[in-house]
């Protein structure tokens, strides 16, 4: 009986010590794939998204400082270089295309931002395929509130790049922002000079490259937060080329770039 026994336990000793049979292995590999494939992509849609959102909080930072402005005084809203270079009555025209483009349906162009995908981001004052019947950026562009909320909301090489185009002193290269030639395929090989930022404007994909099927130039703009009630307070938002107010810019993670929330995604 104590042989018998001893034989049992020496056999199950050595049953243990071979490890796990190559089917065992084959399972735990197949269900560490399957975790990978569902868990890694929704960490990463995770990670994206919280970008997304960094990036929408400087919309907020942009429409709060802009409102501060018009409560403090209309004319903080203007550049001091563009004002001294007119009358009075050129000075109220001025002001008066900034509240008319704030009711406008698609808003007010503060500036012009273009995508590609492997080239940087090309940031311009106007653009002809942009909103140019309302572009405010000559209002807004050289100094004052406007250009300090830009470069407070870590925009600094667009408000340079915009007040540079504004006064006529464009430069290739400077602190804040750098240009190259890039060649239009498209456009018989044209060449054009692209202008950007040293310091990423944003840090999420879908805005650094743009969303294939759609145009990847879209502009910074401003409307009333009630255009039944003009003057109390401007929403801020993104907007592709040729949308309305209420189209902005929205991304695969269902982040909308528009200060008017859900609303302004709307139209989509």
């Amino acid at each position: 009986m104590i042989r018998v026994s001893s034989f049992n336990r020496a056999s199950e000793n050595n049953r243990r010590k071979k490890g796990f049979s190559l089917i065992e292995i084959m399972v735990v590999i197949v269900i560490m794939g399957v975790l990978a494939t569902v868990g890694v992509p929704k960490l990463f849609n995770v990670i994206e998204k919280t970008k997304e959102k960094t990036d929408l909080m400087k919309l907020y930072y942009l429409r709060d400082a802009l409102n501060k402005a018009l409560i403090e005084n209309e004319t903080a809203l203007t550049n001091t270089v563009t004002a001294k270079k007119m009358n009075d009555e050129q000075f109220q025209k001025l002001i008066d295309k900034m509240y008319e483009g704030f009711k406008y349906e698609r808003g007010a162009t503060l500036f012009v931002i273009e995508v590609h995908n492997g080239l940087s981001v090309n940031v311009q004052n106007s653009h002809n395929s942009a909103n140019n019947t309302y572009n405010v950026s000559e209002i807004l562009g050289t100094s004052g509130t406007w250009c300090d909320a830009l470069r407070e909301a870590g925009f600094e090489g667009v408000a340079d790049i915009v007040a540079d185009r504004i006064k006529g002193t464009y430069k290739k290269e400077t602190d804040t922002y750098t240009s190259f030639s890039w060649k239009d395929s498209n456009n018989n090989n044209a060449e054009w000079q692209r202008t950007a930022p040293k310091k990423p404007m944003f840090t999420s994909l879908a805005l650094n490259k743009g969303k294939k099927n759609e145009n990847t130039r879209y502009t910074m703009s401003a409307r009333w937060t009630d255009v039944n009630h003009p003057g109390i307070s401007l929403e801020i938002y993104i907007l592709p080329n040729g949308k309305k107010w209420n189209q902005a810019f929205f991304t695969d993670n269902g982040t909308c770039f528009s200060t008017y929330g859900d609303k302004g995604c709307n139209g989509r």
